[in-house]
């Protein structure tokens, strides 16, 4: 159902409402914020500076779900769309299908300038064109329960030696060091992660880094650092439970700031972001919510007019600020005159200044290699794979599915 959000009351989100008075252009975004009320108020203001009726249509909260809807609609030639927010993994799947209008003249050399280059180049991009207009800048950081640091004393978890002594103190029944999302298409995002800080390749997976922080997450497994009931836990699971006190420290991107700053535990005596440990090197994942533009679009005048603002420095900051997240632009993140309505912005400010960010390794199959990497993943941690046989099938998928 339609959600037209135009001076809508959002008390009753099932209620659907036209707007009168509107002489401009028209526009419908499949949008995953869709049933926020900060969004809504968003989108009521940005129709109104541009002078185009905004109608804004739910999708899917589930990953699987929404990929599989979205990818229907544009595969169908459906007109009833004209822009759709995806993550990385759609874009790095339809942009190579044919379904989608190329943006240059949104994200021309200027404006692609103000984001991190190999991450549009490697996810925006395809054939030399762009594809995408990332909104939101997600960045894996690390957050800390500072009670478990008091307890074990490691109260600055700076390298490799500090993590182990966090992780090897015992804190009690029930209580884990580590916590992650682990369920079989969520993995992949520690695999990855840890595999940067180890200063691995996820291409290569007889080099010696890579191999060192496969096992590093199986023996957290192993002695306890961490729980197998989390092989089912997707990040709603593992963010309630940080939040319960049950985990210690986990790798998380920075969208989850106001999930955990609205619980109410947010705070330095208790979960906070922290620096990045300098393990190997300081490298981290880094994912971004995009805007894409429906090649079968009636709208697209007044899909690209929302893009040009979107994508303007203007637009990025209006956004981050009404929505408290991270904004997509480098230049806008690292402007200290600029106010960034987002807690611990100065400490993601650090990790963008001095932290290598990057792209995860996706193909135009991403849904389904990612769940193949996990479910062999996930018996290589309890035991069920040896760790030669699990690098040898990684290398297969990343020879058959991947391109550097």
């Amino acid at each position: 159902m339609y959600l037209f959000l135009i001076s809508c009351s959002i008390n009753n989100k099932d209620k659907e409402e036209v707007t009168s008075g509107y002489i401009g252009d028209e526009l419908n975004i499949m949008h995953i914020e869709a049933n926020n009320p900060d969004f809504i108020n968003y989108i009521d203001n940005v129709s109104k500076k541009l002078n185009i009726k905004i109608n804004i249509i739910p999708c899917p909260e589930d990953a699987n779900n929404r990929q599989a809807e979205i990818s229907n609609k544009l595969y169908s030639g459906s007109t009833d769309i004209d822009l759709i927010s995806v993550n990385d993994e759609m874009v790095s799947e339809f942009k190579s299908r044919g379904y989608l209008e190329p943006l240059d003249d949104i994200m021309t050399k200027d404006v692609l300038q103000s984001y991190p280059k190999d991450y549009v180049e490697s996810v925006s991009m395809y054939n030399k064109n762009v594809f995408s207009v990332p909104y939101m800048m997600d960045i894996m950081m690390f957050w800390v329960n500072e009670k478990y640091a008091i307890l074990s004393n490691v109260r600055d978890i700076k390298n490799l030696d500090d993590f182990s002594s966090f992780l090897n103190y015992d804190y009690g029944t029930g209580l884990y060091a580590y916590g992650g999302a682990w369920e079989e298409t969520y993995i992949y995002n520690d695999l990855s992660q840890f595999i940067n800080m180890f200063g691995g390749d996820y291409y290569n997976w007889s080099k010696d880094n890579t191999r060192n922080a496969v096992v590093f997450l199986h023996d957290m497994l192993k002695y306890n650092h961490t729980s197998k009931a989390q092989m089912i836990d997707r990040y709603e699971q593992m963010e309630q439970k940080f939040i319960d006190g049950k985990y210690g420290s986990i790798f998380m991107y920075s969208g989850a700031i106001n999930t955990f700053y609205n619980s109410g535990k947010y705070g330095e005596d208790s979960i906070h972001v922290v620096k990045l440990p300098n393990i190997k090197n300081l490298s981290t994942n880094i994912a971004t919510w995009q805007y894409v533009l429906n090649k079968a679009s009636k709208n697209k005048s007044a899909a690209k007019r929302f893009l040009h603002y979107i994508s303007s420095k203007d637009g990025c900051v209006e956004y981050s600020n009404v929505m408290k997240q991270v904004p997509a632009r480098i230049d806008v993140i690292l402007d200290k005159n600029i106010n960034i309505n987002v807690p611990d912005i100065d400490t993601i400010r650090g990790y963008v200044e001095n932290c290598s960010l990057k792209a995860r390794p996706l193909t135009s199959e991403s849904m389904t290699d990612i769940s193949e990497m996990g479910k062999i993943f996930q018996k290589y941690l309890l035991d069920e794979m040896a760790l030669d046989e699990f690098c040898y099938r990684a290398q297969k998928i990343v020879d058959r599915n991947y391109s550097k």
